[in-house]
């Protein structure tokens, strides 16, 4: 079939070595809804997209949704569910942030691109920030709770999943981070799946995952996600995981992952 008939969204979501899984699961699911109501255009797009995007959850339960029996409505309850979820698990971890940092003030860091981590972090920023700015005392242990955070060095490529390596940026050469916060390109039973440096993250500070029910994923779909710049992370080295509106132990967010029905994407 020629490529050139598939929607671009769908082309740019399977060539997206940038942004992360939310955003390139939501311009894949706005690129299946153009062709839902037209099955060999529909299968195509989804055989490109689990081609391209061999790492991410997101891309299966799409997959799942586009081979159901009512393929338009599947998606466009998906395409709803990203933006709801994603705006429970950003007000999840940003309380949840707040309150590790009031009782451990310092900067926060980071492993690779995250839209939903990027938000957490603007938004956790903004409220420390306002409380700083609320305080008629200039208190200098509030101003240290604001946090500043770093991310993978991006390699020559521009690909910053191809890297090896966590660079902490975090402004004063004094500042060290206290917590990390990270994404998850899928959640499964037993470990996650995300940017290379996540594990060495997590292995020195304690580390919050953001996500939302469309990364969880059972285990015999966990083990065939992988790909160049991904790394799987065991549960047990996270401090806790974000699903949506809820803060889950590491073994809950597995046990969720566990229940999630398998089959074909």
């Amino acid at each position: 079939m020629d490529a050139r008939r598939l929607p671009a969204a769908v082309l740019a979501a399977a060539a997206d070595r940038q942004g992360g899984a939310a955003e390139v699961a939501a311009r894949a699911v706005d690129g299946l809804l153009e062709v839902a109501a037209d099955p060999p255009l529909l299968e195509e797009s989804v055989r490109l997209l689990l081609a391209g995007q061999p790492a991410m959850a997101p891309i299966w339960h799409l997959a799942r949704a586009a081979h159901g029996p009512d393929p338009a409505a599947a998606l466009a309850d998906l395409r709803r569910r990203l933006t709801t979820d994603a705006d429970a698990a950003v007000a999840a971890a940003t309380a949840w942030v707040l309150d590790h940092l009031a009782d451990t003030p310092g900067p926060v860091a980071t492993v690779s691109h995250s839209s939903l981590v990027d938000r957490v972090l603007a938004q956790v920023e903004a409220q420390v920030e306002t409380r700083v700015a609320a305080d008629p005392r200039g208190n200098p242990e509030a101003r240290r709770r604001v946090p500043r955070w770093g991310s993978v060095a991006e390699p020559a490529s521009g690909d910053p999943r191809s890297s090896t390596a966590p660079t902490d940026r975090v402004g004063p050469a004094h500042a060290t981070p206290v917590m990390g916060v990270v994404g998850a390109d899928a959640v499964g039973p037993g470990a996650i799946l995300n940017a290379v440096g996540t594990r060495e993250l997590a292995g020195r500070l304690p580390t919050l995952v953001v996500a939302t029910a469309i990364k969880l994923v059972p285990g015999e779909v966990f083990d065939r996600l992988a790909g160049p710049g991904f790394e799987v992370v065991p549960l047990e080295d996270l401090a806790a995981v974000v699903i949506g509106a809820e803060v889950l132990s590491p073994a809950e967010a597995g046990r969720r992952a566990e229940a999630v029905r398998g089959g074909r994407p």
